[in-house]
């Protein structure tokens, strides 16, 4: 298993493709927040700014995981290091410790693009024990996020295929969570605008016919706070409520895909 690591992580640190999207995240939040604090009428703080862009980093991951772990398969060192002795649980286990770890590379140059806002918007305004909160929410996102692609990186063969489909899955996710956002956010009752002889007038106010209530908004609710993709962004909205139920859902995500993972990867075959 050491030996596995040891080289999984000579890789990353050779790895242009983890340089590149490392640089995008940066790049990308430092002028998004350079764009917004050099705005006049621009009310953002850092603590809000920076998480804008925290959605688009699955976007990165599955980039970085599905093109880098489907070297393994393309070079045929995938089937070498079952045939050298190492068994197949600790192979799993160690790619998907490297691609937490590229991932994790992702997500501190994103934050370091905090230190770029700082000169525009000020530094964070937060409580630190609110930024500490936020900040374990985002990492078990992420690792929530890297085992999922994980799992499609391991059990596809092919390169190219396993790219598409981990981005692909990636915007699945994050269009499912976009929607239940959006139901979520529609208003029990609408006001109707009437238009007298002194200008338009708020009449009364009328039953939302897309607004969702009872058993199905509170499903609605969880799902939102227990998918990653979710949890990225209700933070970017200032809206995620309940940090421990998305923390322990982003474990139990975690655990349960590994799992499956594993379980799958035993019967490949590799040939």
């Amino acid at each position: 298993m050491l030996k596995l690591l040891h080289a999984g992580f000579s890789r990353l640190h050779k790895s242009r493709l983890l340089l590149l999207c490392m640089t995008a995240a940066f790049a990308v939040s430092s002028l998004f927040l350079l764009q917004i604090g050099g705005s006049e009428e621009s009310v953002w703080a850092l603590d809000e700014a920076l998480l804008q862009i925290l959605p688009f980093l699955p976007v990165l991951y599955a980039a970085f995981i599905g093109l880098f772990l489907g070297v393994e398969y393309q070079d045929g060192t995938m089937r070498n290091k079952i045939v050298a002795g190492h068994t197949r649980s600790a192979v799993y286990l160690s790619q998907l410790l490297t691609a937490m770890l590229g991932c994790l590379g992702i997500l501190l140059a994103w934050a370091l693009s905090a230190a770029v806002g700082a000169v525009r918007l000020g530094w964070f305004v937060a409580p630190w024990t609110e930024l500490l909160l936020r900040a374990a929410v985002i990492l078990m996102t992420m690792t929530a996020m890297a085992a999922i692609l994980t799992l499609f990186a391991m059990l596809i063969t092919n390169r190219a295929v396993s790219g598409v489909t981990v981005i692909l899955t990636v915007f699945a996710l994050l269009l499912l969570s976009s929607y239940l956002y959006n139901a979520i956010c529609e208003p029990e009752l609408l006001s109707a605008a009437i238009m007298t002889e002194t200008g338009y007038e708020v009449g009364e106010p009328m039953p939302n016919p897309n607004y969702i209530g009872g058993t199905l908004r509170a499903a609605y609710q969880f799902l939102s706070e227990a998918l990653p993709s979710g949890q990225a962004i209700l933070l970017a909205n200032q809206e995620l409520t309940r940090p421990g139920l998305s923390l322990c859902a982003s474990l139990c995500i975690a655990l349960l895909m590994t799992g499956a993972g594993i379980a799958v990867f035993r019967r490949k075959d590799l040939k």
